[in-house]
């Protein structure tokens, strides 16, 4: 009937939690499976997917509650990409940015040599990469 995800790590739904816990090699990573842990937090679940169509043959909720609705999981699916598209701008950032050592040093040797901060090599680096990577405008999602 179509692919079987296992599930049983406990998610929060907080934005602050998905940035820590669904973190891809690129960017956040974030599916039906993650929907699902974070619409109900402890859940173990077996499920099969296909032709538009969600099943849970095993479903275990510490709460009693029932697996979410295909429409419940669809929305919280597009909460979590649009904090992935909006966050994206970090890991971009973070993966050009210099590593700590080269910063400090990079630093050091600005103060060292009497350097304005807005001169150094330091600031020119970072500048470089938030301009290349700029934050959205806007409010980031909830």
């Amino acid at each position: 009937m179509g692919n079987t995800i296992m599930g049983d790590k406990i998610m929060s739904l907080s934005v602050k939690e998905l940035l820590k816990q669904f973190t891809g090699t690129n960017g956040m990573a974030y599916g039906v499976d993650t929907a699902i842990k974070a619409l109900r937090p402890g859940a173990k679940f077996q499920m099969k997917a296909g032709d538009g169509v969600f099943e849970f043959p095993q479903w275990w909720d510490p709460n009693n509650l029932p697996a979410p609705s295909k429409d419940e999981i669809m929305a919280e699916f597009e909460r979590q990409k649009a904090v992935a598209e909006y966050y994206q701008y970090a890991y971009d950032r973070c993966r050009e940015y210099p590593d700590g050592f080269e910063q400090f040093d990079m630093l050091w040797h600005a103060i060292n040599n009497g350097v304005n901060l807005k001169d150094s090599d330091w600031f020119k680096a970072i500048k470089e990469v938030k301009e290349k990577y700029p934050k959205p405008e806007g409010q980031a999602p909830e």
